[in-house]
């Protein structure tokens, strides 16, 4: 299994690259600075470059199995929503994946994208409101998203997470998909752990679970 990671070298981006090595998968590995991580491995491949460069997008996606994607957006409480780089950085790499011929998409997201099998219970309502009133650019980001992805042709994923800074990785972490009770946290070990797991779910293309310690 060959992947791609963007956002590989943020804190959840490294653990799904240490878990994918240890699976024996082949990792490409995007950044956007040279020297950003400091792991090597015969079976990791780091590709650096912006987050709309396409030249360097196709170098990081062509010929690979999936993509997953770590990125998320800066914390922000202004109240002004200027730019939107994770949701630009998203349309590059799908429009690349297209241009690929690549369909499996992996991406790290918030209930503030919201799944039609939603219902209306805590973990996907709170952590709705409260971005879209104290950190409006973020929610705007989860939102572009959200638009890009359902509008895509892609075999995607979205893994939705509450509050990654949990200490302890508990028992392992289970998943709702918005209809049915969930969990308020995640470790950020589980989180990565549930985005690799993803890529051989088959079941859950075009689903969002939130994942949350059991």
């Amino acid at each position: 299994m060959k992947i791609t990671i963007f956002g590989a070298n943020g804190q959840i981006g490294q653990l799904v690259i240490k878990e994918a090595l240890e699976a024996g998968y082949d990792v490409t590995a995007y950044t956007r600075r040279p020297n950003a991580l400091n792991i090597e491995h015969e079976k990791l491949q780091i590709v650096v470059g912006a987050l709309t460069d396409r030249e360097r997008l196709k170098d990081a996606i062509l010929g690979r199995d999936a993509v997953l994607s770590a990125l998320g957006p800066a914390l922000s409480m202004k109240r002004q929503v200027v730019d939107l780089p994770i949701t630009e950085a998203h349309k590059a790499i799908i429009s690349v994946m297209e241009e690929c011929g690549l369909k499996r998409l992996i991406t790290l997201g918030t209930p503030s994208i919201s799944a039609k099998e939603d219902v209306k219970q805590f973990i996907t309502v709170f952590p709705n409101i409260m971005p879209k009133l104290f950190s409006p650019t973020p929610y705007a980001e989860m939102k572009g998203i959200e638009t890009l992805i359902k509008n895509s042709k892609m075999d995607w994923t979205v893994v939705r997470i509450i509050n990654p800074n949990v200490r302890t990785n508990g028992n392992g972490y289970s998943v709702s998909f918005g209809d049915t009770k969930g969990k308020m946290g995640v470790s950020r070990y589980n989180a990565a752990k549930c985005m690799l797991e993803t890529v051989k779910k088959d079941e859950w293309i075009h689903k969002m679970p939130i994942v949350f310690n059991n």
